[in-house]
């Protein structure tokens, strides 16, 4: 139950915040150009994730593992270019989540 109510928490606060800065309506031409731009947007949120959730996350390194499993670059058959998704709710109630906190 506690781990439900640290997702929810988690997930209320990152909503509103820097972690949501990631920009899913542009349009990527290529997977790497995607994967290019997620990294850059993650790397300006790491040390605020560590800084805001400092029981969660000790290190930016952790951090970046997090928003590399949270952001992830998808293929849009309708148009054929790659987008960022958010899966950071999935990620947060993943195992690996629950693993890497324990």
């Amino acid at each position: 139950m506690k781990r439900h109510l640290i997702v929810a928490a988690i997930a209320a606060t990152t909503v509103a915040t820097a972690a949501a800065a990631h920009d899913t309506t542009t349009g990527f031409a290529s997977r790497g150009a995607c994967e290019a731009g997620s990294a850059g947007m993650s790397n300006a949120e790491n040390a605020w994730l560590v800084a805001t959730f400092p029981d969660l996350f000790d290190t930016t390194g952790e951090a970046a593992s997090f928003l590399t499993r949270a952001w992830t670059c998808d293929h849009n058959s309708s148009d054929g270019l790659y987008y960022i998704t958010d899966h950071r709710l999935e990620v947060l109630d993943s195992d690996w989540f629950a693993q890497r906190n324990h």
